[in-house]
């Protein structure tokens, strides 16, 4: 006989996929004879590890079930067929809503996620300190259909071994989420003298705008190694940060015009730094980014080098002598 099925569906955007994909896994730990099913888009399932007890199925939301109804014709058929003992709404989207609808229709108990517009711009207007973390979302999205999960996990990953490699990832989709790359390159010149290796993380038109030392060019199918052999990443609020935390490598977030307070920080076992700018009132100024800016001066991009250094100092897992970083 079958085991009973779980359906959890998120389609966007990578970072919150691979922030959903330790809820899931224990979702699947607390209730392990039940299997998952999770609908996600097809280039963000290649970026998620296996699990023997997760299955993984890449929708394509952007071409085959672009339209509404080839959409709302496949849930119907999935979930009749399937018949899955609970549906989570991890999305809450317009293409997430039909197969919503339809798992509320034939009975099934049904987990959605509220986003909490409202909160998100009372935290912008400095009127309360903080967002409920988007995992502890999740999680509450499963118990609401009826299998909670123990969150946040309490069994830290394996200890790595010391490295004396240096991920570094300045980019970011938005212009307030981007180090400045001059303040980057400092801080791949310090970690170079110190005898470690750099691997820059992005893609190949923004490698164009390095004005650093000559580093290592990650690709893209490299990037799974390059995170397990690291000593430390300094990454942006973006997904390599929840990347980082996937693969539990030690990582150093800068917060430019977003902030950890509004919920995207991965759980990650104390194994990650906070840089963020100083005396700068307007920040943050956004939950997700964005690419204009106030002031006209994006003076939340200069993050110092040292900064960065003095945070990578508590969390790398090195054996080099990072005294003169």
């Amino acid at each position: 006989m079958p085991s009973p099925r779980i359906a959890v569906v998120r389609f966007s955007a990578l970072g919150d996929v691979v922030l959903l994909w330790p809820v899931l896994c224990a979702l699947s730990e607390a209730h392990p004879t039940h299997r998952i099913t999770f609908f996600t888009r097809p280039r963000i399932a290649k970026h998620l590890p296996t699990h023997p007890n997760i299955e993984v199925v890449g929708l394509d939301v952007d071409q085959a079930y672009a339209s509404p109804l080839a959409l709302f014709l496949f849930w119907w058929g999935w979930l009749r067929s399937t018949q899955p003992v609970a549906w989570v709404d991890a999305h809450h989207h317009v293409r997430t809503w039909s197969g919503t609808w339809l798992a509320r229709r034939m009975g099934m108990p049904v987990g959605q996620i509220q986003k909490h517009r409202g909160d998100r711009k009372s935290f912008l207007r400095k009127e309360i300190p903080a967002l409920r973390p988007v995992q502890e979302i999740y999680a509450h999205a499963c118990a609401q259909a009826g299998f909670p999960v123990l969150w946040p996990p309490v069994a830290p990953p394996s200890p790595r071994a010391s490295s004396d490699l240096l991920l570094l990832a300045p980019f970011a989709a938005h212009a307030s989420k981007r180090w400045d790359l001059e303040h980057a390159s400092k801080l791949a010149s310090r970690w170079l003298a110190c005898g470690g290796r750099v691997a820059l993380m992005g893609h190949p038109n923004e490698f164009e705008a390095w004005p650093g030392p000559p580093v290592l060019l990650a690709q893209r199918e490299e990037e799974v190694h390059l995170w397990a052999e690291a000593a430390v990443a300094v990454v942006m609020d973006s997904a390599n940060q929840h990347l980082a935390a996937l693969h539990g490598t030690p990582s150093v977030t800068l917060w430019m015009g977003t902030a950890p307070e509004a919920g995207f920080v991965p759980h990650h076992f104390g194994l990650t730094a906070h840089v963020r700018p100083r005396d700068l009132p307007c920040a943050p100024c956004s939950i997700y980014g964005t690419s204009t800016c106030s002031r006209g001066d994006f003076a939340c991009r200069k993050l110092s080098a040292q900064d960065t250094a003095d945070a990578i100092r508590r969390v790398a897992r090195t054996d080099l002598d990072l005294s003169a970083l």
